[in-house]
């Protein structure tokens, strides 16, 4: 099925709400001759994500509702490493945020 994308369409199924307001200023900021380049590469990541990136999403979802844990793959070594990175990398950001202060 070959979905007939707006604005709006692509607007409502961007999954953050930081995202969709880039969405929105680049097509509103977007010179016309730029603005069926942008609209294209944003209905191309729109269509991605509701193929590929929500239904894992949806299964990853369900399936901690049913076992009340994270799926086998999201308890590896890896996944505790990539945990333990975005862990540190937060705290160098928030003390940064903190040198920063007046």
């Amino acid at each position: 099925m070959t979905t007939q994308w707006t604005i709006d369409s692509i607007a409502y199924v961007l999954p953050h709400p930081d995202l969709r307001q880039s969405f929105l200023r680049e097509v509103h900021l977007a010179p016309r001759a730029e603005l069926d380049a942008v609209l294209d590469r944003w209905e191309s990541f729109a269509a991605q994500w509701t193929q590929m990136e929500a239904p894992q999403i949806e299964r990853v979802r369900a399936y901690y509702q049913q076992h009340r844990k994270l799926p086998p793959e999201y308890e590896s070594d890896a996944a505790e490493q990539a945990k333990a990175a975005f862990e540190d990398w937060r705290a160098r950001m928030r003390a940064t945020r903190g040198s920063n202060a007046a």
